[in-house]
């Protein structure tokens, strides 16, 4: 907390004031950082009519966000100790928010028959599991990968789940 009173230029007492332990101002600022993600989401997708071009930008922009270290504190921060109801809650809303954008999608392309008949459920693990997953090995293996590889790394996997899940 000491960093963070020296970094933003307010007094302990004032931060404690507003954020009353360490866990509320972690979770308030992934929060907010969960917002803007999705309303940056919500820009790009705005206008772009072709459903498949906005799967392609959902690879993209997850592309974008991968190496965001808020996302790898929540990660170790969830799986530190055992964390009351409330914030178990709180953390499950965070994951659940990021998820609505892409079984938002998923849904319309179940509903339009752009996808193959299936369980939306299941299209969001699988989807969900690949963008995961390519950020976690691309960070392991590639260490100093530039934002280009990793952009074509998610774009080919967009490429390669709709080659299977497309209806034609």
């Amino acid at each position: 907390m000491n960093e963070v009173c020296t970094a933003s230029g307010v007094s302990k007492g004032s931060l404690y004031h507003h954020f009353p332990s360490k866990d509320e101002l972690l979770l308030q600022i992934v929060e907010e950082d969960t917002k803007q993600w999705l309303r940056d989401w919500g820009d790009k997708q705005r206008g772009q009519a072709d459903l498949e071009e906005r799967f392609y930008l959902l690879a993209e922009h997850c592309a974008n966000d991968f190496q965001n270290p808020l996302i790898q504190t929540l990660e170790e921060y969830a799986r530190s100790k055992t964390h009351p109801e409330a914030i178990v809650q709180r953390l499950s809303d965070l994951y659940n928010a990021s998820l609505q954008a892409c079984r938002d999608l998923l849904k319309e392309g179940l509903d339009t028959g752009y996808l193959k008949e299936g369980s939306i459920e299941d299209y969001l693990i699988i989807f969900s599991g690949l963008m995961e997953g390519i950020a976690k090995v691309s960070e392991l293996m590639l260490h100093r990968a530039t934002s280009e590889h990793i952009s074509r790394y998610y774009r080919e996997a967009m490429r390669l789940l709709l080659a299977g899940a497309r209806t034609e």
